[in-house]
């Protein structure tokens, strides 16, 4: 009997041992296809554009909102970069597809491609600087989910902001006041509702304190600076 107890706990100890080696293994595994994944996202953030970072942080509010990338990017501890550059994490391309038909009816390329000309072309004549903050943003939103999903290239997409990035560096100085009107403008739009407001402001206030933001990353251009801002698309490597 004694015997038999022995080869029992011999058996538990071997199970054990090989418990702790295959949980090492998994360990080991992850932490690979974590570095892995943060060497492929730090070489999309270096092949990035300033005009890229720009013009998807314009779009930050939302982004982080439908796909936050701020506790995953420190957990990974890397840079937020699906809030610097137009691509979002694989496994949320579907669920931004369904949100871009819920909130645009966009569902392919041509369809994109009308809604944002439609809501650039109308930015000039925006009543306001609260209005033109907030419609800046959906159409920066629009315009880079479309690209995250496969609708349109990349370049595509930035080429389409380039009037809505203009008018941002004309009308606004920084990113607390362009949080600050965008936040207003949302306040009197169309279908905006108290949850809806608490939720964007709470976002709005994170990336203006959050180190990884893309509102403490990504200066805010100057209007002596504009030129070279859109300039600086040629001196990055256009992304596909």
């Amino acid at each position: 009997m004694f015997k038999f107890f022995k080869e029992m706990l011999d058996s538990v100890k071997e199970g054990i041992a090989e418990g702790k080696a295959e949980l090492a293994e998994e360990e080991a595994a992850r932490q690979a296809a974590l570095q892995e994944g943060n060497a492929a996202l730090k070489a999309r953030l270096a092949a990035s554009s300033r005009y890229e970072n720009f013009a998807v942080a314009l779009a930050a509010v939302y982004r982080q909102t439908f796909g936050p990338d701020l506790k995953e990017a420190r957990e990974a501890q890397r840079s937020a970069v699906h809030l610097l550059c137009v691509d979002i994490a694989p496994d949320e391309v579907e669920a931004w597809k369904k949100l871009l038909a819920r909130d645009f009816s966009v569902t392919n390329a041509n369809e994109a491609e009308s809604v944002v000309t439609e809501i650039v072309d109308g930015l000039p004549s925006q009543p306001s600087d609260d209005d033109l903050a907030l419609w800046i943003a959906r159409a920066a939103h629009l315009s880079t989910g479309a690209a995250a999903v496969g609708y349109v290239s990349a370049g595509t997409a930035l080429d389409w902001l380039e009037p809505a990035v203009v008018l941002a560096v004309e009308h606004f100085d920084g990113w607390p006041n362009y949080a600050q009107s965008f936040l207003a403008g949302e306040r009197n739009a169309p279908g905006s509702n108290i949850l809806g407001r608490k939720l964007l402001g709470s976002v709005s206030e994170k990336l203006l304190e959050d180190e990884l933001s893309p509102w403490k990353v990504v200066a805010w251009p100057s209007r002596d600076a504009l030129e070279e801002l859109l300039a600086s698309r040629g001196a990055a490597p256009r992304p596909a």
